[in-house]
């Protein structure tokens, strides 16, 4: 009978682990089974060897290989047994034999009245450096967990840890908390070597994890797993394996149950885009283990905090995990309390001094923003700041933000923020605190008081006002004159998106808010983004006949990540060929309704969806509507993700669903796109307008909220994919390019005209 081998990594070459060419030569393998294995076929019994395969390797440390073998008993009829052969780097093979041995009798039989084993160890072959057990049946607990029933397996898995920590199985082996910090501060660095702009990053989150391991709760020491996570747990029906031993030590048992619990919240972020969308599971597992152990939860929670960290390293070890690397930095950063730049008293990336402003000199840029709840705002002012730092070498930019993630995107060094408390919009100028038990009467005068003393000790060169130019219930104004009245006051610049609200509703608030009169007194210059021919921003907000400044009509505003074909592109989201319909809406804050239409709309074809869906909910989106939404999608081709840090998705889409924000409804216009929108019905008729107008332009298809329905949201979403494709789009989307050109013009001469291709009226 011949023996089949499979070795598809060509293991047999390794030379520092020279046993793995015996253990594949079938004569030999057959010989050492056959007289190795007593336990296995008794001592009259026989054992034939039928296949070989090497399953698993990482060169010059470790290798699994499987053989197949027919066994036959005396005393019973033959079986077909998969016996799991181990082999590591500079170990003999009988320690790992009998650790596993030493669970087995400990408790861990594969008929345990509990339902918690571990494989049955067979045996030891010194010639291989190798020891062997039985291979179990079932699935991984990973998938498991994210399916039904994933919260009772989490407690489950809870309580097959704590048995292992009360199995007193002894070890000479020991892992502390130091050492778990030594191990970041070897992998982190690598990460920063290949990445430079994380540097900073990466040094703040080491500082920050050893102040946590200092503050975690001394733990009572036992034997521990130390690499326990879902895919050493393997569920048979009701019973557990609990698989890998290799690093089993002395340690704190939280360390067991974090690891797990980080390894969770990873997959969250990995696979359904959100680090929270498996918390149900984490916090039953938790629970569990802290009320059978009396582990701390402060010392649980640690330990998974840094194993989220130890993920920033491994996720570089995988291609398809790198684009998840700047989320799991943010998500550390949250964990940690770590800022994503250097407070003002320890940064040395940004310099506080009044520079004069020459050109060429370095420059201070402070940015202001009301931020309700959205991240449009936002946004676009971190892609100003970031291409004034391009463009104005040493440069700073201080940027004021009410947005409740803080300033959530990425910022290069050279930009900080200071956050004001945040706020909500209730109606056409009407504005609530966003913190339960924060007054109204504390949140105006913390921000007010925040905005002046940040301009008066910034002192900045430009100040860029975004949207409002008295800000939200006048707070601006009392630093405006504390700016105007400075011996060198700044130039002073109001930031307009193309549509703020109707005409009459803005002229109607900016009259009663004194606004006009604002912006005569204080203000330089005011910067458009948009086009006069598309939508003529002064003359419809009556900015032309009440303010005798410069308007510049900058263009559109967006990011200027390349447009990609399709082709190249659908490899990295992991789309198959199929038709791909992105559903997004920016921070997705009142995206709700919308996206719960399209799902509404996709379940009309069940399971024979005729394309592929991902739906990007946005991080500002309540957890239980996004849960809802992962509920609608259960059983369609649909993924539904929390956040995605760049165009990605939208870069290979066929059809952008969406509604009819400026940011996303414009990134999705200069990608090409096909573009369904569907506009927010209120409080401010902005999205209504700009569907309007862009429709007009056919840049995009418009259903009105009211006209809503899964049927006609089906029609269309089919008549866009069948049809062709899109010409290039008509609109100036330079914007960037032309703000840091006029600050630099406003810096050089109170008398300078207009550049070329600046629109005046």
């Amino acid at each position: 009978m011949s023996i089949l081998v499979s070795d598809p990594f060509g293991v047999a070459g390794d030379q520092a682990m020279p046993s793995l060419e015996l253990a594949l030569d079938p004569e030999l393998a057959q010989q050492h089974l056959r007289d190795r294995l007593p336990r296995l076929a008794g001592k009259n019994g026989s054992v034939q060897l039928r296949t070989i395969r090497v399953t698993r390797y990482k060169p010059g440390r470790r290798c699994v290989i499987e053989y197949e073998v027919g066994v036959e008993r005396p005393d019973g009829s033959p079986e077909a047994v998969v016996l799991v052969g181990k082999v590591m780097a500079h170990r003999y093979g009988k320690s790992g034999y009998r650790l596993l041995d030493a669970f087995w009798r400990a408790g861990f039989q594969s008929g345990s009245p509990d339902g918690i084993s571990v494989p049955e160890p067979v045996g030891h072959v010194p010639k291989f450096q190798m020891w062997l057990q039985r291979k179990v049946s079932g699935r991984a607990a990973t998938a498991l967990l994210a399916a039904p029933g994933g919260v009772a397996l989490a407690r489950r898995i809870a309580e097959a840890a704590d048995k292992l920590h009360r199995a007193k199985v002894p070890t000479e082996r020991r892992h502390t908390m130091a050492d778990e910090l030594r191990i970041l501060h070897e992998w982190l660095p690598t990460v920063a070597q290949a990445e430079p702009q994380w540097v900073g990053r990466i040094e703040r989150l080491l500082v920050a994890c050893d102040r946590l391991g200092t503050a975690t709760p001394k733990p009572a020491t036992c034997g521990i797993h130390r690499d326990f996570y879902a895919d050493q747990v393997i569920v048979d029906g009701e019973r557990l394996f609990l698989l890998d031993f290799d690093l089993y030590c002395e340690g704190d048992p939280a360390l067991d149950i974090g690891n797990m619990l980080g390894h969770i919240t990873e997959q969250g972020l990995r696979t359904l885009g959100d680090a929270g969308a498996l918390a149900d599971r984490e916090q039953a597992m938790e629970e569990r283990f802290v009320a059978l152990s009396g582990a701390a939860p402060a010392a649980v929670r640690a330990y998974a905090t840094l194993t989220l960290v130890r993920h920033v390293y491994l996720s570089t070890l995988f291609p398809e995990r790198r684009p998840f690397i700047q989320s799991l930095i943010e998500l550390c950063e949250e964990r940690l309390g770590v800022t994503r730049h250097r407070q003002f008293d320890e940064s040395t990336a940004l310099d506080f001094r009044k520079v004069s402003p020459a050109t060429g000199r370095p420059l201070s840029l402070l940015i202001y923003s009301h931020d309700g709840a959205g991240l449009g705002h936002l946004r676009r002012n971190t892609l100003i700041a970031t291409r004034f730092l391009e463009e104005m070498s040493g440069s700073n930019v201080l940027m004021l933000v009410g947005c409740p993630l803080g300033a959530f995107f990425e910022l290069p060094p050279g930009v900080d923020f200071v956050k004001v408390p945040s706020i909500r919009k209730v109606d056409t100028g009407v504005w609530d605190s966003w913190t339960p038990g924060l007054s109204l009467e504390k949140t105006k005068a913390i921000r007010a008081a925040t905005i002046r003393n940040a301009a008066e000790h910034f002192r900045p060169d430009l100040f860029l006002v975004d949207h409002s130019p008295t800000g939200v219930w006048g707070e601006l104004v009392p630093t405006l004159q504390m700016l105007k009245g400075l011996k060198d006051p700044p130039k002073v610049i109001l930031g307009l998106r193309d549509i703020l609200d109707a005409p009459e509703v803005t002229r109607e608030l900016w009259r009663r808010d004194g606004a006009y009169d604002v912006i005569s007194r204080y203000y330089d210059s005011v910067f458009v983004f948009g086009s006069p021919e598309v939508f003529d921003t002064t003359a419809q907000y009556g900015l032309d006949g009440a303010f005798v400044g410069e308007v510049t009509y900058c263009g559109y505003l967006c990011s200027e990540e390349a447009h990609t074909a399709n082709a190249h592109m659908r490899a990295a989201p992991r789309i198959a060929n199929n038709k791909l319909v992105v559903v997004a809406a920016g921070g997705g804050y009142d995206a709700y309704p919308m996206m719960s239409a399209c799902l509404k709309a996709f379940q009309l074809f069940g399971k024979d969806l005729p394309f592929e869906a991902v739906v990007i909910t946005g991080p500002l989106m309540e957890h239980e509507q996004r849960e809802s939404l992962r509920r609608q999608a259960q059983g369609l081709p649909v993924r539904v993700l929390r956040y995605v840090n760049d165009l990605g998705y939208m870069n290979v889409a066929d059809l952008v669903v969406t509604m009819a924000g400026y940011n996303t409804l414009l990134e999705a216009i200069r990608l090409r796109k096909r573009i369904l929108a569907i506009p927010r019905e209120g409080p401010s008729a902005e999205q209504r307008i700009r569907c309007e107008v862009f429709s007009r332009l056919g840049l995009v298809q418009a259903i009105r909220p009211e006209q809503l329905s899964p049927s006609r949201l089906v029609q269309a979403i089919l008549e866009n994919l069948d049809a062709g494709p899109i010409t290039p789009v008509p609109l100036r989307m330079d914007a960037l390019t032309t703000v840091v050109r006029q600050m630099r013009r406003l810096l050089q001469s109170d008398t300078a005209q207009p550049t070329s291709g600046a629109h005046v009226p």
